[in-house]
């Protein structure tokens, strides 16, 4: 495996880790980093009235870490682990690329307010692009990297 390979699942196993951990503590009930629930609501779902309850959070923080550390290398080179790896990071592609806005519709939530409009676009999106990135180069097999 080369050095861009290890360097990339570390970048993609981290991140999605870190992602993970951060949605399992809101799924206790937390509003780190935010002041208050309202204020974490608006800052990730886009409006205060919106914020998923803890079984969503709980989700979402086992698929993060789950898909962290298949993107880190659980499941070596098998075919699935490799496919997991670029279904990882071409939905985090499509996320960054397509934007918040795009991902409340497709939950069902209710149109972001300008808060999370500001937010996606300085952070969640490129976010979004460097771990779905690091995600596909991740995901190069031993046989792609000798051809």
């Amino acid at each position: 495996m080369t050095t861009l390979t290890k360097t990339a699942r570390s970048i993609s196993g981290i991140g999605l880790g870190a992602v993970g951990a951060v949605h399992a503590l809101w799924a206790t009930g937390s509003h780190w980093p935010a002041r208050s629930r309202g204020r974490l609501a608006e800052a990730v779902v886009g409006n205060a009235d919106a914020l998923p309850g803890p079984r969503a959070c709980a989700v979402v923080a086992g698929a993060a870490v789950l898909a962290g550390g298949v993107a880190a290398g659980i499941g070596g080179e098998a075919r699935l682990a490799v496919r997991a790896r670029r279904l990882t990071g071409v939905a985090l592609l499509a996320r960054g690329a397509l934007g918040g806005d795009v991902a409340l519709a497709v939950l069902g939530l209710p149109p972001a307010k300008q808060r999370f409009r500001d937010l996606d676009n300085r952070w969640y999106r490129p976010l979004c692009g460097v771990l779905g990135l690091a995600a596909l180069v991740g995901a190069r097999s031993r046989r792609a990297a000798r051809d």
